[in-house]
């Protein structure tokens, strides 16, 4: 088991590494991303931000559709998004509704490359099939690291004076081999649980048969890509904007919003489906959290007269689809919030931290080997 754990650990040292640092640089990525795209938003000292229905106008004066959402923060002095989709955006001031041409740039082309070195091992361009071939492989033979180091780590007797100088750091050593065996040990065992959280979740993302793992455990089958028309296209706005005609008297989105997110308490954004001109109703999402936790998310239908708000039942999603959706984000510690991801952080500095002691040890003891052959020989 030990020359199991040593061999695994010495060849996929520089890809557990690479993965691991780029792991913690990515930790706070969404906040870090919201900060700069809000930083990109001119100074209009003294000036009061655009209502809701303005920015609608301004949305759709900018190329938006019917069925397409307007996410606005709660404090109205952040950035303004206009979506149609996963990866078409719009990004406006909210001061004035002009267009904001690629906010914050440099820190999303910054966290792009970051993210193709963590995903793909690619450091120029896009999507490197070998780069991610290795990376997935190394995911894997790190879930056997971590198996093998547990069990290496058991004590043979369970005794505290022993058990504690593999729980806890000592505050002096007699030597680097003492400190890199000790924190190799006590960072292995108090983040073991996180770390194979990680990698396994991980691997779901890398292989198509671990993804089908997932639904099987639920007795489903994975569902396919849809090949229908993407939200708020042509159709979806057709769909829209030739309802019947309404007879309903519409009232401010401002006013329909606070109807929404009246039980709401401390929400951060709300999301609102711009409505055709006819429409009778507006689909408005009130997120208390960080955009991706879906316990956090309340979406309501309201009357665009006001005169009543739905929370409808939306069709449940399978077991394994919220299983699936629940693995995507725990990887990144996200489904948790802030304390998840510097969660998930820690894990990946530990990781670093354990190859770089498991390295030390390694090769220290392959040389003390080779000296000692040598020596004999």
């Amino acid at each position: 088991m030990f020359w199991i754990h040593l061999a695994v650990g010495l060849v996929l040292a520089v890809f557990v590494m690479s993965m691991s640092v780029t792991g913690v640089l990515l930790t706070y990525e969404r906040q870090m991303l919201g900060w700069a795209r809000d930083a990109a938003v001119p100074d209009h000292a003294g000036e009061t931000p655009m209502s809701i229905d303005a920015l609608a106008v301004a949305a759709q004066a900018a190329g938006a559709e019917p069925g397409h959402t307007l996410i606005v923060p709660r404090d109205r002095t952040g950035i303004v998004q206009v979506s149609a989709g996963r990866r078409q955006n719009v990004y406006m001031d909210p001061y004035d509704g002009r267009v904001i041409e690629e906010p914050g740039h440099a820190m999303e082309a910054f966290f792009s490359r970051v993210m193709r070195i963590h995903r793909w091992l690619s450091f120029a361009g896009g999507r490197s099939e070998t780069g991610a071939a290795i990376n997935s492989a190394a995911n894997l033979g790190f879930a056997i690291l971590l198996i093998t180091g547990a069990f290496l780590w058991w004590p043979r007797r369970w005794i505290w004076p022993l058990v504690k100088t593999q729980l806890f750091a000592r505050a002096s050593y007699p030597s680097a081999k003492a400190r890199h065996y000790n924190w190799h040990h006590v960072f292995g065992v108090w983040f073991l649980v996180p770390l194979l959280v990680i990698v396994l979740s991980g691997a779901v993302f890398s292989y198509p048969w671990a993804n089908r793992l997932v639904y099987a455990a639920f007795g489903e089958e994975v569902p396919g890509r849809s090949r229908g028309p993407a939200p708020g296209g042509e159709d979806a706005a057709e769909a829209v904007v030739q309802p019947p005609a309404s007879t309903l008297a519409a009232v401010p989105l401002d006013r329909l919003v606070n109807l929404a997110a009246q039980d709401s308490r401390s929400w951060n954004r709300v999301s609102v489906s711009l409505p055709g001109p006819q429409a009778e109703t507006v689909q408005i999402a009130v997120d208390r959290g960080n955009g991706v936790q879906a316990s956090k998310i309340r979406t309501f239908t309201v009357a665009r007269d006001g005169s009543s708000v739905v929370e409808p039942e939306a069709a449940p999603a399978s077991a394994a689809s919220r299983a699936r959706r629940f693995i995507r984000f725990v990887h990144t510690g996200e489904v948790y919030g802030l304390i998840g991801q510097t969660l998930a952080g820690l894990a990946s500095l530990a990781a670093a931290l354990l190859v770089y002691t498991g390295a030390c040890l390694g090769v220290t003891r392959l040389m003390r080997m080779w000296r000692q052959r040598s020596a004999k020989a």
